[in-house]
């Protein structure tokens, strides 16, 4: 994934967040906060779509995101421990 560093701010609605926690692929938003839309979330410029009145949010590179960040902590993590319990014997 190529990645910006661009974060954007996206207004959602309480049924967006649901749909989100339960599983979903794609999260809609808006662009500004709207009577339905009124929970803020910052969001990575590298999962959205950006149309004409609204953002897709893909929610699955946002997933797979996050796993591999903790998949490159673990591992730092684990090494550290390994140079700890080597130093112990």
């Amino acid at each position: 994934m190529n990645t910006t560093g661009v974060n954007i701010s996206l207004y959602v609605s309480r049924k967006e967040l649901m749909n989100a926690k339960q599983g979903g692929s794609t999260m809609v938003a808006s662009k500004c906060k709207t009577k339905e839309a009124d929970y803020q979330v910052n969001v990575s410029l590298d999962a959205c779509d950006i149309l004409e009145d609204e953002v897709r949010v893909n929610l699955s590179v946002i997933r797979s995101s996050v796993e591999q960040a903790g998949k490159v902590m673990g591992e730092a993590m684990g090494a550290e421990l390994q140079k700890v319990f080597a130093g112990l014997e």
